[in-house]
């Protein structure tokens, strides 16, 4: 994708052409925001469709006893925009995809392959699911400077209003405090250590954070959490492994680089850990909605500083290639969606 460099804040950094970055952001929120039959999708509308038609009546009497925040808005959706039940999947769509595509646009050289390695790592077709979850993942996401330039007086306070949209939120008031020290230092070294003996130890640690989960909304999963099986295939965690380990053959070339490289590196390695913990169980790829956005970052990174200009190119392309396989797999033989895409745009009357 074309593009220029430009001074922001007497710092000189390469821009995307904002045209064509904004037309493939608009296109991914069409698809997003007139879908059906994707994941929870059809359980959204049906609450959207119940929920008072105004506000003040949904304060005075709210129906919702958890995430009150993201149905809050929804209200707010349904009195002022319309009750039409699509237009809540269309302006989460707007909020999610839109504050995702800013923070690549913003931290990337290659938004081309930021976009493309969103969509084929499977995060874009996830927002389409945990739809309140990665609403607050897109916005602390967006937000994520702030950790590097100190602003808890800011990020504190958003942290806490994105943990009304979803209460897993909160983990980020102590990850506030941890990713931003040195990657590949005693922090990152623990962090790989806890998520590696939390793995091995399961038969034993698994009860003990089924028990710390069972506090929150994750709570209905607590008997799911001491079982065994349906957890995510070693597959995912190569995959998310990739970035992770090619960080670290080369974090002496990765080093200084880019100023917020340790906050993006150590997300990057709790991003490997939850999925790693999540072949025990599903429940803990959740939290992947979180992490995995900064992991794309990273493997952009990764392909720009750590290979000539000649090298770089074939890695693009390998890039390309090997994750074009993975969606394939992940999209037609793992979840089975293949030529049903189709569902995506009927509710605009438009078939294939």
């Amino acid at each position: 994708m074309n593009g220029k460099y430009k001074y922001v804040k007497g710092e000189r950094v390469f821009r995307a052409n904002a045209v064509f970055a904004g037309m493939a952001c608009a296109v991914l929120i069409f698809v997003s925001g007139f879908r059906e039959n994707i994941g929870d999708t059809g359980t959204y509308r049906q609450i959207f469709n119940k929920l008072p038609a105004n506000l003040f009546s949904f304060l005075k009497h709210p129906t919702i006893k958890e995430d009150t925040g993201f149905y809050a808005i929804a209200a707010v959706i349904k009195q002022y925009i319309s009750k039409d039940s699509q237009i809540i999947l269309l302006c989460m769509a707007i909020i999610t995809i839109g504050l995702i595509f800013i923070t690549y646009y913003k931290n990337t050289d290659m938004i081309e392959m930021a976009v493309f390695l969103f969509i084929t790592s499977g995060c874009y077709l996830v927002t389409m699911n945990g739809v309140r979850q990665y609403l607050a993942s897109a916005i602390l996401f967006f937000c994520f400077p702030m950790i590097h330039k100190k602003q808890w007086k800011f990020y504190i306070p958003i942290v806490l209003l994105c943990s009304t949209i979803h209460q897993s939120a909160l983990i980020f008031l102590i990850l506030y405090f941890i990713v931003d020290q040195p990657a590949w230092g005693n922090t990152t070294k623990w962090i790989l250590f806890v998520g590696i003996f939390l793995f091995i130890s399961y038969p034993v640690t698994g009860p003990i954070l089924a028990n710390i989960l069972g506090e929150t909304q994750y709570g209905s999963y607590k008997e799911a959490l001491t079982s065994s099986g349906a957890g995510a295939n070693i597959i995912r965690v190569l995959v998310m492994a990739v970035p992770v380990v090619l960080s670290y053959m080369g974090k002496e070339f990765l080093k200084g680089k880019e100023k917020y490289y340790n906050i993006i590196v150590n997300f990057s390695v709790i991003n490997l850990i939850a999925i790693l913990l999540a072949t025990k169980f599903w429940i803990y790829a959740r939290f992947n909605m979180y992490f995995s956005l900064y992991m794309v970052v990273l493997l952009v990174w990764c392909i720009k500083y750590l290979f000539d200009e000649r090298n770089e190119k074939i890695v693009y392309l390998m890039c390309m290639a090997c994750y074009t396989v993975y969606y394939f797999y992940e999209m037609y033989i793992s979840l089975g969606y293949g030529a049903n895409y189709h569902h995506f745009i009927q509710s605009i009357g438009i078939g294939l």
